[in-house]
């Protein structure tokens, strides 16, 4: 691992330390959402006031002209337009083809339409489609109100002239009536001053403002600090993991989330502080099972040197065997650092399986026969895998060398051999006294050894059981372990049988 020196540690505090933190940014969020919403609002009631109003009378003067259009042969039509002009605050005027008024209501103050003089009046009829469409035309009325007020003839605060003051819209538009004469319609609609309801909307929107700003601060301030304080607690107490402790902070359960975190936060102190002392277990085992070779190797030489009759086959064959025994030791743990690390290079292909598990058999039994250990292999044929021959080696050997280690008095391991639809199943099985259930999904841990008091593995050094799960692992092979208290255990794994007719190396086929 890299280590950090002080200077890099001090360089990233002073980095994290300048970052806004969350709550920093909570506000920011709120306070870049409130001023897009009071934006909104200032571009629809103050810029943008006058656009809606006009869209929205024109459309009042669009209904209404419909309204008359549809009735305009209906006997109570005079009832009809006198509500609608009430209604919509218009004024209406129904004249022949020869230009005389039929109908005529005038509810509308300044009335551009009653006060246009005749040839005046006709210019606009006479600018109708005569398809029956409708033509609109935006007028002035200064004419007919006092159009020579000017604010800067006057002194002090006086009202300001309006621009939008004095505008009218008419609605020109051909009627045809059920005598086969035609007619026009012309209704006329005041665009009202609009200052003092701009003047009105612009004092709210300040107060608006204003106390949209103060809730938001009182919000942001609250919001923030509900969401960030269980944050907060939870990495102060996460940095007592560096010590192997975490506690639970009091108020990390008021969201999922941060309640999920703390969760994984204590299974990871929990695991933290189980793996240590596995790891403090393994060191202590492994310093024994390297102390009693060398011991032994030591003694017997020394007493080879010191007694020239101990110079015999037997003593070199304990100092050979305890040789192999420590070299088996070493070559385990540096199986297991290229395995970590990810060094370990994998080849796939296919192999004869029932062989290289024959073989391996054969050269443990060699070992071990003499201590009174059997091994039995069960097979169902001769059968193909694919996988990594060399790896599999190592799986097989080591769960063999496991079972030898914790197998029962009668001293015996039984190797199966099954095929399972398109997987081959390999188990080695021992008769001692099982694994706890509660044990069972630790045993594949590194570092992990059951409750047992620690004995000298028969073969190799006690912790295969890791590398059997890396290695199986990276073959994406499926494997597990069943185990009876007192009737022993079994651990297995699965291989997916090779294609038929593929090259098998070592075989006449390959050769």
């Amino acid at each position: 691992m890299k280590r950090i020196r002080k200077s890099e540690l001090a360089f990233r505090d002073a980095f994290m330390a300048e970052r806004i933190g969350i709550r920093g940014m909570l506000q920011a969020y709120l306070t870049i959402l409130l001023v897009f919403i009071l934006s909104l609002i200032w571009i629809c009631q103050v810029a943008l006031l006058f656009s809606f109003y006009q869209n929205y009378r024109s459309g009042q003067v669009q209904k209404a002209a419909e309204m008359i259009v549809n009735n305009i042969n209906h006997e109570e039509l005079n009832n009809l337009a006198d509500r609608v002009s009430a209604e919509n605050e218009v004024c209406l005027m129904l004249l022949d083809a020869e230009g005389t008024e039929i109908l005529s209501i005038d509810h509308v103050r300044f009335c551009v339409l009653h006060h246009l003089k005749r040839p005046e009046l006709m210019r606009p009829v006479d600018s109708a489609p005569p398809d029956g469409t409708e033509y609109v035309e935006m007028m002035n009325v200064f004419p007919f109100q006092n159009e020579k007020y000017r604010s800067e003839d006057f002194e002090g605060e006086v009202p300001e002239e309006d621009p939008l003051r004095g505008r009218s819209m008419m609605h020109i538009q051909r009627v045809f009536f059920e005598d086969g004469s035609w007619g026009t319609l012309l209704i006329n609609a005041q665009i009202n001053p609009t200052r003092t309801i701009m003047n009105l909307l612009r004092r709210q929107l300040i107060y608006i403002v204003l106390l949209v700003l103060a809730a938001s601060i009182l919000i942001g301030f609250f919001m923030a600090r509900s969401v960030t304080r269980p944050i907060i607690e939870t990495n102060r107490a996460a940095r007592a993991l560096s010590r192997g402790k975490y506690t639970r902070p009091p108020h990390g359960g008021g969201y999922r989330e941060i309640a999920e975190l703390n969760d994984t936060l204590v299974r990871a102190a929990e695991d933290l502080h189980r793996v240590e002392g596995l790891q403090r277990e393994l060191i202590g085992n492994m310093s024994h099972d390297l102390r009693t070779p060398l011991t032994m190797i030591q003694g017997y030489a020394e007493t080879m040197r010191d007694i020239p009759e101990e110079r015999n086959p037997e003593n070199m064959q304990i100092i050979i065997d305890e040789t192999n025994r420590l070299a088996s030791l070493v070559n385990e743990v540096l199986e297991f650092s290229r395995l970590r690390s990810g060094t370990m290079q994998f080849e796939k292909k296919a192999f004869d399986l029932t062989a290289t598990i024959s073989a391996i058999r054969g050269r443990v039994t060699a070992m071990t026969e003499k201590d009174g250990y059997s091994i039995i292999m069960r097979a169902e044929g001769a059968r193909t895998a694919y996988g990594d021959s060399a790896r599999i080696e190592q799986v097989v050997y080591n769960l063999l060398g496991n079972a030898l280690t914790y197998t029962g008095d009668d001293k015996q391991v039984t190797i199966r051999q099954e095929e399972r639809d398109a997987v081959i199943r390999v188990s080695v099985s021992d008769t001692g006294k099982g694994i706890d259930a509660e044990e069972l999904p630790y045993v594949w841990d590194r570092y992990y050894r059951t409750k047992e008091s620690h004995r000298r593995a028969i073969i190799g050094s006690g912790m295969g059981l890791n590398i059997c799960r890396k290695i199986l692992e990276n073959l994406g092979a499926a494997y597990g372990v069943d185990s009876e208290q007192g009737k022993g255990t079994t651990f297995w794994f699965e291989l997916p049988k090779a294609e038929e007719g593929a090259e098998v190396p070592g075989s006449e086929n390959g050769q």
